[in-house]
C-alpha cells in the first residue's frame, strides 16, 4: 500500500488545533494544550469554530468541516492536532478535501474518534498519520513523559522512535508467537467497525491491525471483532495487535468478565498470524504513538513493533 508522508516537523512548524469530534469542556482545556505547543517553540492556529456545541458534537458538521478543510488548504500548517477524540468524525468524511491532504501532505494527529479521519485520509489520499495525544486531553497538562517522548521524537523524525516496545516494567504479551511485517493500520476498534465495508476503510490485506478501545461491553467488543472476522478483514492479516481497552466491562454486574485476550483469541481461531495483548497504545495516559500507513515488523514473542520505514519525509 503506497502512502504519502508528511514532512517532519520543524521548530517554530505552524500547528492547527480542530474539534472535528466531540466539544471540549471546558474551554480552557484547549488554551492549556494551546499554551504547552506554543512553549515548545510552535506557532499555533486555532480553528475558529473549536468552542462549538451542537448536541454531542463540536459544532454543526458544516463548522467542523470547514475548520478541517481549511487547515488542510492551508500551507502553513504543518501538523493539524485534534483537541479530543468524543464522537462525530464519522459525519464528516463525505466532505473532506482529500485533494488537498494529497496536494500539501501535512501530520494529521489525534485517536479515539480521529480513527475515522486517519483511515479515511489513507483509504482517500494514500496520506500517512499519526495516532498520537490530543490537544485538549494529554497537552492539557502535564502529559506523561513516556508518551511526550515518544511522539515528539516519532513526527520529528527521529529513528529512535521507530523501536516500539512497551514502558519499562509493562511486557506486552504474547498471544500466539511469530513474526509478521505488513503496513500498520488501527485505531479504536469501533472506529475501525463504522468504516469497515465503505470507501474509508484502507485495504486490509496483509496488514498489521492494531486494536484499541473505551467504555465498552465485552459482548459489543465480540460483536465488532466477529464483524471484521465475517467481513474478511481479520481472515488477510499479517498480524494483530491489541493495545488497551480501558474501562471495558461486563454487560451486568456479577456476569463473568472475559477480557479482549480470550475474546480475540476465539474470535481469531484458526488463523495463524502472530498476535501481541496488553501493548501500550490506547486511551490511557502512557502510550506509545503509532503511524498509520507504514510498513513495520511485529515481534510477538519479543513483544515489540519496528517500523521498517520512516512515517515522515
Amino acid at each position: 500500500m503506497p502512502s504519502i508522508k508528511p514532512p517532519r516537523l520543524r521548530p517554530g512548524d505552524t500547528i492547527a488545533v480542530v474539534c472535528p469530534a466531540g466539544p471540549v469542556v471546558p474551554f480552557e482545556r484547549i488554551a492549556s494544550g494551546v499554551a504547552r505547543l506554543e512553549a515548545r517553540g510552535h506557532r499555533v492556529k486555532v480553528g475558529r469554530h473549536v468552542a462549538g456545541r451542537h448536541g454531542p458534537f463540536a459544532g454543526p458538521d458544516e463548522a467542523r468541516l470547514e475548520d478541517l478543510n481549511g487547515f488542510l488548504r492551508d500551507p502553513d500548517v504543518r501538523m493539524i492536532l485534534a483537541a479530543r477524540g468524543g464522537y462525530g468524525t464519522p459525519r464528516l468524511l463525505e466532505g473532506i478535501d482529500y485533494d488537498a491532504a494529497r496536494r500539501d501532505p501535512k501530520l494529521v494527529v489525534g485517536y479515539s474518534d480521529i480513527t475515522a479521519l486517519q483511515l479515511a485520509l489513507l483509504a482517500k489520499s494514500g496520506l500517512a498519520t499519526i495516532s498520537g495525544p490530543m490537544a485538549a486531553v494529554e497537552f492539557a497538562a502535564t502529559p506523561d513523559p513516556f508518551t511526550e517522548d515518544h511522539f515528539w521524537r516519532l513526527v520529528t523524525g527521529d529513528p529512535s522512535a521507530w523501536e516500539l516496545h512497551n514502558a519499562p516494567g509493562h511486557p506486552a504479551v504474547a498471544l500466539r508467537g511469530g513474526v509478521a511485517e505488513g503496513v500498520l493500520l488501527g485505531g479504536c476498534l469501533s472506529l475501525v467497525t463504522t468504516v469497515a465495508g465503505t470507501p474509508y476503510l484502507p485495504d486490509t490485506r496483509g496488514a498489521l491491525l492494531v486494536l484499541e478501545d473505551i467504555h465498552e461491553r465485552w459482548h459489543r467488543v465480540d460483536r465488532m471483532l466477529v464483524q471484521l472476522r465475517l467481513g474478511g478483514i481479520l481472515g488477510g492479516l499479517a498480524g494483530m495487535v491489541l493495545g488497551q481497552f480501558t474501562h471495558c466491562r461486563a454487560a451486568e454486574p456479577g456476569d463473568p468478565t472475559v477480557g479482549i485476550a480470550a475474546i480475540a483469541a476465539e474470535v481469531t481461531a484458526g488463523m495463524g498470524f502472530p498476535m501481541l495483548a496488553e501493548f501500550d497504545y490506547g486511551h490511557e495516559a502512557r502510550k506509545l504513538s503509532l503511524p498509520w500507513g507504514v510498513r513495520a515488523r511485529l515481534d510477538a514473542d519479543d513483544g515489540s513493533i519496528r517500523l521498517l520505514e520512516s512515517p515522515v519525509s
